[in-house]
């Protein structure tokens, strides 16, 4: 039987998201978007797992799984419902939450924004006005500032690329505008909005390690001989992957459509977190993976995650963190293979010499 030896401290975690644990989340975009009914089937978050109020029993069951680390977002909306307006007794149970990690000896990765905006927000226009970088940094200085010694692993943004995509682009989230220029000047208000909060928290707690969680799909051609083929997935690797990247970087915000000097978002990463899922073949007439699948539809590929973490590690010299990795599988037949076969190949890069430090496992319609 072949073993597989991770370095000694290596992370195994598992990752979630306010919105979609906590439960009466009421003053965010996502919830005035359910009430609309634009979820399928009309469903919405309603309580949804509770993790609010029954924390302690999640903590119990990360810790049975013997986790040593536990990625969770902070609801923006929460701490904040109305403008200027702070909720102490929000904020308090956040603590709460941290004591109880810090207690199991868990170690907690705090994500400052993922996907939800408070309402108040998304009134002014959400991340297309410029001011809500002014917003979100007040935000970040108070969060920060309150759990500065509790907290050594921040990461700002969740998907920064996925959010701009599905809301601006695609219009599957709110607010559903459907326009390339709006996606990029999304994209451009969230690098100045990382950039910004990397120095607001290391000025507040200086030894603190920050990063994004950043959604990475593996594009190929999916005929390698198609000169079409290359430029379509040369075009939207570097729109979807390599953008946002490469201005923390380089300093410079260089799109197909918007180029600007950032000089300030130089060198603000001090790692990297990678969610990979999945791979997409492209071409001028795409057709659905013939290979296995997930319930999502995505191909299930594990040598993507391979061949993206060598690739960041690269780009941008930083140790990486498998932030997301895991699969939508409601009757719970292929997820087994999935994570073992993506931790082998995550095992292989790290042989190769990068510096590779954990991964967490999201659950997704199902059970880990």
């Amino acid at each position: 039987m072949l073993k597989y030896r991770f370095p000694e401290g290596f992370l195994w975690g598992t990752a979630t998201a306010s919105h979609q644990i906590e439960g009466d989340n009421f003053y965010n975009d996502w919830w005035e978007f359910e009430q609309k009914g634009k979820i399928k089937n009309g469903q919405i978050s309603g309580k949804a797992c509770d993790s609010w109020n029954r924390y302690e029993e999640d903590f119990d069951l990360i810790e049975k799984l013997n986790n040593n680390a536990y990625r969770f977002s902070i609801e923006w909306s929460r701490v904040e419902p109305e403008e200027g307006r702070f909720d102490q007794s929000a904020i308090e149970r956040y603590r709460a939450m941290l004591l109880s990690l810090r207690r199991r000896n868990i170690e907690p990765f705090v994500t400052l924004h993922h996907f939800t905006n408070p309402l108040w927000i998304a009134k002014k226009g959400g991340w297309l006005n410029p001011e809500i970088i002014d917003y979100y940094l007040r935000y970040v200085e108070r969060i920060v500032s309150e759990f500065k010694d509790l907290v050594n692993y921040w990461m700002t943004i969740n998907e920064p690329n996925a959010y701009a995509f599905m809301a601006y682009l695609y219009g599957q989230f709110p607010p559903q505008k459907r326009s390339l220029m709006k996606m990029l000047r999304v994209l451009n208000n969230m690098v100045k909005a990382h950039a910004k909060a990397y120095q607001v928290i290391h000025k507040i707690a200086p030894n603190s390690k920050v990063g994004i969680a950043y959604n990475v799909i593996y594009f190929e051609p999916k005929n390698p001989k198609s000169f079409i083929d290359r430029k379509l997935t040369n075009f939207a690797d570097r729109i979807y992957n390599r953008v946002f990247i490469e201005t923390l970087t380089t300093g410079r915000f260089s799109s197909p459509f918007i180029k600007e000097e950032i000089p300030y978002a130089k060198d603000t990463l001090d790692y990297l977190g990678v969610n990979y899922y999945t791979r997409i073949l492209m071409g001028l007439r795409m057709t659905p993976p013939s290979g296995e699948k997930s319930d999502f539809g995505w191909e299930i590929y594990p040598e993507g995650i391979y061949k993206v973490v060598k690739r960041f590690y690269k780009l941008t010299g930083k140790p990486i963190y498998i932030t997301e990795n895991g699969i939508s599988d409601a009757k719970d037949e292929k997820r087994p293979k999935y994570l073992i076969s993506h931790l082998i190949q995550l095992h292989k890069a790290i042989e190769d010499g990068g510096r590779y430090k954990g991964v967490f496992s999201l659950v997704i319609g199902g059970q880990l």
